[in-house]
């Protein structure tokens, strides 16, 4: 099992970033910050990042200078998009400068839309500069009328005939425009949380969020009731009603199995309520197939989607030693006719302790798909599994 500090322990000893300030601000607030584009990344509040910047690239000056301003903030964005930009600040958390460059990572915070990109001082610029605003975020509550309008809580007693009439009697002078429970449904936050876990618990979603096990504890009793709350992640564990609406939004959007266009989509949204309902049409679309994201061929199962880490998260994102981030999607299986394994392995700067890594295509128009990781150190658990990159996968077959 992968703690959430030993995700990015390939990145080496780094140290840490003293805050001086919580790095959140308020919706509407515009910031001058250094801009990063990452292609076919996605970021979500509460998203770790991992970057490399080598040395050809980088100005250790304006770096040192960006972490002793307290804020060690970064403006992260994919390129090209149509429309309005949009991204999410990135906080620095931990570091390293050494000869061959910088190392960090650091976690996502709030959404952003650029207003402009600023003029470069000089060539010797570590980062590209733009002016940013904070956008707003739905706050999202739950509908506040659950005595009066969803159900009685004292169901059985001798007088629940008088008490619904005389609610009803307050509910029509109160609430004219009241459509019944399913309607209010809805629009509330804590039901399209609890309709979600229980999809994510059943049929194909079921093993996306599990905590992932070792040697040593696949012998124990899965059937226990105990063992098996313990193994969900938190989102999963903690009822509907003490979930953090806005926080379960994002969790859930960052780990769906979906392409960089949907991803962004999602980014777009600036209500809670929206997110998870839109969040919900996408987990009854879920079709169990995965393609190429180039040519269509079909490459794997959404059944064998799982977690390989104990954050419980559907993959990660990851950079490798040249400074290219990726976001994975762990897979234990995958259809081996249409994926071709180069025989060279490496454990260098493997991204899972204990596993040898080989690069992996796509058999029928060679794309790059991700990698194959085979394990070295036997208590780990799978033996075998796959980390493709979410840009190279689509649910549909057309080819693009």
């Amino acid at each position: 099992m992968t703690s959430n500090d030993e995700i990015h322990a390939y990145l080496g000893s780094l140290e840490t970033v003293y805050h001086r300030e919580l790095s959140s601000y308020p919706d509407g607030k515009v910031l001058t910050l250094p801009l990063v584009y990452l292609p076919d990344i996605v970021l979500f509040p509460g998203d770790d990042l991992p970057l490399r910047m080598l040395s050809d690239s980088v100005s250790f000056r304006s770096f040192r200078d960006l972490l002793s301003s307290g804020e060690a903030l970064l403006a992260v964005l994919p390129p090209h998009q149509t429309g309005p930009q949009l991204g999410v600040t990135v906080r620095v958390e931990r570091f390293s400068v050494e000869d061959d460059g910088v190392r960090m990572a650091g976690g996502a915070r709030q959404r952003f839309r650029l207003r402009q990109r600023l003029r470069e001082e000089s060539d010797a610029e570590l980062f590209l500069w733009g002016e940013v605003e904070i956008l707003a975020e739905d706050r999202a509550q739950s509908i506040p009328f659950d005595d009066l309008c969803w159900r009685s809580r004292v169901e059985g007693q001798s007088n629940e005939k008088n008490k619904t009439r005389n609610l009803r009697r307050i509910r029509g002078r109160q609430f004219p425009a009241y459509w019944g429970y399913a309607t209010y449904a809805l629009y509330d936050a804590r039901v399209l949380v609890q309709k979600i876990q229980s999809m994510l618990l059943s049929n194909i979603h079921g093993e996306w969020f599990h905590k992932p096990r070792t040697e040593r504890s696949s012998g124990q009793n899965d059937d226990d009731e105990r063992d098996e709350k313990a193994s969900l992640v938190h989102y999963l564990a903690v009822p509907s009603d003490i979930q953090d609406p806005n926080l379960f939004a994002f969790w859930v959007a960052r780990n769906l199995p979906l392409d960089t266009t949907q991803r962004l989509d999602l980014l777009r949204m600036n209500s809670t309520v929206r997110l998870l309902r839109r969040e919900i049409e996408l987990l009854e679309q879920t079709q169990e197939d995965i393609f190429c994201f180039l040519c269509g061929s079909f490459l794997a199962n959404t059944r064998d989607i799982f977690s390989m880490t104990a954050c419980g998260a559907a993959g990660g994102t990851y950079v490798n030693p040249g400074g290219h981030v990726f976001q994975v999607l762990t897979l234990r299986d995958v259809d081996r006719a249409n994926v071709v394994v180069d025989m060279n392995r490496s454990t260098e700067d493997t991204w899972f302790a204990g596993y040898v890594w080989s690069i992996t295509h796509c058999n029928s128009c060679y794309q790059h798909l991700g990698w194959r990781f085979d394990r070295v150190d036997f208590t780990r658990l799978p033996a075998t599994f796959f980390g493709f990159r979410r840009a190279a996968l689509t649910r549909s077959r057309s080819p693009r």
